[in-house]
């Protein structure tokens, strides 16, 4: 995006956060056609552990399999289209809670009871439906698109630059999520999350004990879709903890995921899964190297979840309400050359990438 904007950009209409035939093309065109997060590689561990989730309606389930082999498969029986596993655990086979078909965990059908005697029933023709996977630092990603461009390709470069925070990774573990059910839509959810121009007004304790809030920056990254946050440590007595591993990181990957890493490489996540025209769910998942919480990343999950979490959910809900309004009137986005806290290039970077994927 050019940063040097010499005419003025201005906001979204309202419609696309509140018109119904938006939010169905936005579905197609978006939701099930990027790439999306389903889970961390530490939840799918050992051969026979699976985990569900959805995006929108379509309900989904990564499953590792005897020969190592991760899958996701559309989480639905084949048979009769009976939902297959809820939640996550760990099986030795896929079994229907309907009929009591039972798959491989390669997704291939092993029995149907009552079927031995039916001359034209070929179990061998019988699979549950693959869908994309790929794996970026430990992360699990999937798309519904099946000719969709692998997502290294989508996102070339990025890996490059986390490993740079945070070289290990991918050794990370699961820790702890929580999850919120905020009355808006998901951009305007995602927009507050990719913007600062907000923090000094609202966020009084930003990041206090951990970074330099007046080092903080958001930017697109050239030609791919993601957007780049950076800060500088905090350092001294005011940090938290010892902060001089790293300095801290937080990668927006279109349209609805985002990796942070804090300094000295504490890991978590935010992704959004919407669930109507004006309501978004919004997870937050930490990560740790044994998959406990010590006393540093509790006060920092504790700080993020009673402060800044819980003001931006005041937020996001007003906007939506405000959306209705008739008489609202899209305000020009504040576009400086230079960047920084004080900058929405970032507002006007998501705005490109959701029309260009509307009109592609």
């Amino acid at each position: 995006m050019n940063t040097a904007m010499t005419t003025a950009v201005r906001a979204l209409p309202a419609l696309y956060y509140t018109d119904a035939g938006v939010y169905a093309r936005v579905r197609e065109r978006v939701f099930f056609r990027e790439w999306q997060f389903a889970c961390h590689v530490s939840r799918v561990a050992k051969p026979g552990d699976f985990f569900t989730f959805s995006i929108l309606d379509q309900d989904l389930a990564v499953v590792h399999g005897r020969d190592g082999k991760l899958r996701c498969f559309y989480n639905v029986c084949q048979h009769r289209a009976h939902t297959l596993l809820q939640g996550s655990g760990s099986k030795r086979l896929l079994v229907c809670p309907y009929h009591a078909w039972s798959y491989e965990l390669d997704g291939h059908l092993r029995k149907a009871p009552g079927t031995e005697d039916l001359p034209d029933f070929d179990p061998s023709t019988i699979c549950l439906t693959e869908v994309r996977l790929d794996a970026f630092c430990g992360f699990l990603f999937v798309n519904l698109d099946p000719d969709a461009a692998a997502f290294a390709d989508t996102f070339p470069g990025v890996e490059t630059a986390v490993r740079a925070l945070c070289p290990n990774i991918e050794t990370r573990i699961f820790a702890q999520e929580t999850w919120e059910r905020e009355r808006c839509n998901w951009l305007v959810a995602v927009e507050n999350y990719n913007e600062c121009y907000h923090c000094k007004v609202v966020h009084p304790t930003f990041a206090s004990g951990v970074i330099d809030p007046g080092s903080y920056n958001i930017a697109p990254i050239d030609g791919i879709r993601c957007l780049r946050h950076s800060a500088r440590a905090q350092s001294g007595p005011s940090a938290w903890y010892d902060t001089s591993g790293s300095d801290y990181g937080s990668f927006f990957l279109w349209p609805a995921f985002s990796l942070q890493i804090y300094p000295s490489g504490m890991v978590n996540t935010y992704h959004w899964r919407p669930l109507a025209v004006d309501s978004t769910e919004v997870h937050r998942q930490w990560y740790s190297p044994d998959g406990t919480i010590d006393e540093a990343l509790q006060k920092v999950m504790d700080l993020d979840r009673e402060t800044t979490f819980a003001e931006d959910l005041r937020l996001v809900e007003n906007v939506q309400r405000g959306l209705g309004s008739r008489g609202y009137r899209p305000g020009q986005l504040v576009v400086n050359p230079g960047q920084g806290i004080d900058s929405e290039h970032s507002i006007a970077a998501l705005h490109n990438w959701l029309l260009e994927t509307l009109c592609a």
